[in-house]
């Protein structure tokens, strides 16, 4: 009942808003902003607008360190409309509520930059000054939501599209000015956590020549001569994050195992053509090319060798990222076997 009441009274507000107005601007938000005005004195009367125009809702102050110009920003977040439904967010929970989970998927915290042009105006402006650690509730205008930038709130309403009115929820996880020595460290972290595997290597260790990169040899080869160019060999391999998770694999079970199983995929050793070097090596009957870091790691390698790459995102899927498995800026694991050719 409460529900009807307000949507009554907001349509009611909206109206006389529409009817009561005189000599009214014409610009591409003046409906939008008739409808969010009314939406709010329904739901926030009273609330009143900081920066260019978002509504602080609710406050956590973080302790780590603060989000300024031009930094990479892990955030967790929910984002729903002014009705309540969501329509973007990070965490697995939310997924399996929503009865939208996928193992396959990754579910954890995002980048978001505070570079111009590359974040909406009005989420660079929920960020800006908050601190690892903290969380805001934020009501943002479907004006602000433009990569656009203006120095005044009237400037947003008078050029900026208008775009979804929105409410995030957002908790900032980490900051970073530099993405790339950022990532180095978590796989320096990494090597520390799986000691067992990769010993005393550490995020000093790049191969020679290859910033970024690492290899570790598992099994030794049969033979140590490099392979000719145009040479055809088999590997299996599996894919995964630094988290552990598996994203794909060549491997059945392993496929099973991390419930990302399909069975319309074949599970067999893969085609690699060699090329005269590393950037012309190609995957598959199409001779796909590959990503830099997977192609530096099967570079290493000789005749039934086995070992590990572990590379930063710029010689992987950077700042893209691939699909809903790996998320931008994300360094990446391969665990690589080269195999006898599969018998048809």
């Amino acid at each position: 009942m409460k529900k009807i009441l307000k949507t009554v009274a907001y349509l009611a507000l909206t109206l006389s808003a529409v009817c009561c107005a005189k000599a009214v601007k014409s610009g591409p938000n003046e409906a939008n902003e008739r409808y969010f005005n009314a939406w709010m004195e329904v739901n926030y009367p009273g609330a009143v607008p900081s920066g260019s125009g978002i509504y602080i809702l609710e406050e956590e102050e973080g302790n780590g360190s603060e989000v300024k110009k031009d930094n990479y920003v892990y955030t967790r977040y929910t984002v729903t409309d002014l009705e309540g439904n969501i329509t973007s967010y990070t965490d697995e929970e939310t997924a399996k509520q929503l009865g939208e989970y996928a193992p396959s998927s990754y579910y954890g915290p995002k980048v978001l930059t505070t570079f111009e042009s590359t974040i909406q105006a009005g989420l660079r402006d929920v960020l800006m000054g908050m601190k690892a650690g903290g969380r805001k509730k934020v009501i943002i205008p479907g004006w602000l939501m433009t990569y656009n930038t203006y120095d005044t709130p009237e400037e947003y309403l008078e050029n900026s599209s208008s775009g979804s009115n929105c409410i995030y929820d957002i908790t900032v996880t980490d900051v970073t000015d530099n993405i790339s020595k950022f990532e180095i460290e978590e796989i320096g972290q990494y090597f520390t956590q799986n000691k067992d595997i990769f010993g005393n290597m550490s995020q000093a260790d790049s191969l020679k020549g290859h910033y970024g990169c690492y290899y570790k040899q598992i099994k030794a080869p049969t033979d140590t001569a490099s392979f000719p160019k145009d040479t055809t060999i088999y590997i299996n391999y599996t894919g995964r994050l630094l988290s552990g998770q598996v994203f794909d694999t060549t491997d059945e079970k392993t496929a099973k195992d991390y419930d990302i199983f399909s069975s319309s995929k074949a599970y067999e050793p893969v085609k690699i053509k060699w090329g005269e070097k590393y950037s012309e090596i190609t995957m598959g009957t199409g001779g796909s090319s590959v990503i830099n870091g997977f192609a530096l790691t099967l570079w290493q390698m000789r005749a039934f060798e086995k070992g590990i790459g572990v590379f930063y995102s710029p010689l992987g899927y950077s700042y893209n990222g691939s699909g809903s498995t790996i998320p931008a800026y994300s360094p990446l694991v391969f665990e690589i076997e080269i195999v006898e050719e599969p018998e048809d």
